[in-house]
């Protein structure tokens, strides 16, 4: 516990009067200036209650070392009182200016310091403790998110394993999704840093989320989901509502989710199908109007299934399918879209090869 009066005066007399008013309340060291006080300070800080400094004293004067006291931090966790008897108010104004949480004038009446001396004891006292308080608060609620964030994460990997379990998706394609969305969304941060939300936690949720684009395939009958040949325009517009089903599903769990990781995840899964051109599903989004991370997974998205193979062709090669995204002929995506695909294109196929 900091107990000591630290009594910084070149005039002996004053530090034996204070030491005497204090001697009961405190441990008291006394110094003769400022170079002393700062010898002193060094090895007995956590000590400190309070510190008493003269204005005017030689080798290092109390303007100096109160200025030294607010550079090192000092006086943010210890007051400083300053004594003078020069009542220029200029010189006090730079007092507070500096720091100082006090001015007491010499010759001072014991009793007034010794009251003064205790108010801001105690006020200092309350705010370390309310500060220790909220810093264990703090500690509290980051230990609280990562314990949401990793729930988040379980949950979307239950919802996603549903979708992969109905043989929907293949697990390689959630993880490849995933990963191609954090590779654009990370060189868009870099690169559009003022035209998008892009921090890093709203990456994360993007990654994670990512995963649940195709969450309302679940809720389209097997019977047109699974169905062999070619899908009549009716059927297809039901395969086209698994966007607005995934949202209804995602409603469904939104008190249990993180507010980023649920905005995100249902812009994702509404409008992963939506073209930057306006001629996309469900709601025929143009431009920015279509969220940049449904932006993202729908480039993601369109990529990875041109390298996988489909019932009805093989795989195309990583440079067709980078070329077909570039041109438009396998989507509609912004130019700031396409510019961040080309840049990250390395680090996209070195990532999708481990697949």
């Amino acid at each position: 516990m900091r107990n000591t009066m630290l009594i910084a005066d070149d005039d002996i007399g004053y530090r034996d009067q204070l030491s005497e008013l204090f001697k009961d309340k405190f441990d008291i060291a006394t110094v003769g200036n400022g170079r002393e006080a700062m010898a002193y300070l060094v090895d007995h800080h956590k000590e400190i209650a309070i510190i008493l400094v003269d204005m005017h004293m030689p080798i290092i004067d109390g303007r100096a070392l109160l200025k030294v006291l607010k550079l090192k931090g000092v006086i943010k966790r210890i007051p400083v009182i300053m004594m003078t008897t020069d009542r220029d108010e200029a010189l006090v104004a730079e007092s507070f200016e500096n720091g100082a949480t006090d001015m007491i004038y010499k010759p001072f009446v014991p009793q007034v310091i010794a009251a003064r001396v205790n108010n801001l004891i105690a006020l200092n006292r309350g705010r370390l403790q309310l500060e220790e308080m909220i810093r264990q608060q703090t500690v509290q609620i980051q230990e609280k998110n990562k314990e949401l964030k990793a729930f988040n994460s379980k949950l979307i990997e239950i919802m996603s394993s549903i979708v992969e379990f109905r043989n929907l998706e293949s697990n390689s394609h959630i993880k490849k999704i995933k990963g191609i969305s954090r590779i654009v969304a990370e060189t868009i941060m870099r690169r559009y840093p003022d035209d998008y939300d892009l921090r890093p936690e709203k990456i994360e949720a993007i990654e994670s989320t990512a995963a649940l684009h195709d969450i309302g395939m679940i809720a389209i009958p097997d019977s047109i989901l699974l169905k062999p040949g070619k899908l009549t325009a009716d059927e297809f517009e039901v395969i086209k509502s698994h966007t607005t089903l995934g949202c209804e599903i995602l409603k469904q769990i939104e008190e249990l989710q993180d507010k980023e990781y649920i905005t995100t995840s249902y812009n994702i899964c509404r409008h992963h199908h939506e073209r930057y051109d306006g001629k996309g599903y469900p709601d025929h989004l143009e431009g920015e109007a279509i969220p940049v991370e449904a932006q993202i997974v729908a480039l993601a998205d369109a990529y990875d299934s041109l390298i996988s193979d489909r019932t009805y062709r093989d795989a195309f090669d990583m440079s067709k399918a980078y070329g077909m995204i570039m041109s438009g002929a396998a989507g509609s995506f912004s130019e700031k879209m396409l510019d961040c695909f080309a840049q990250s294109r390395t680090m996209i196929e070195n990532f999708c090869k481990k697949f």
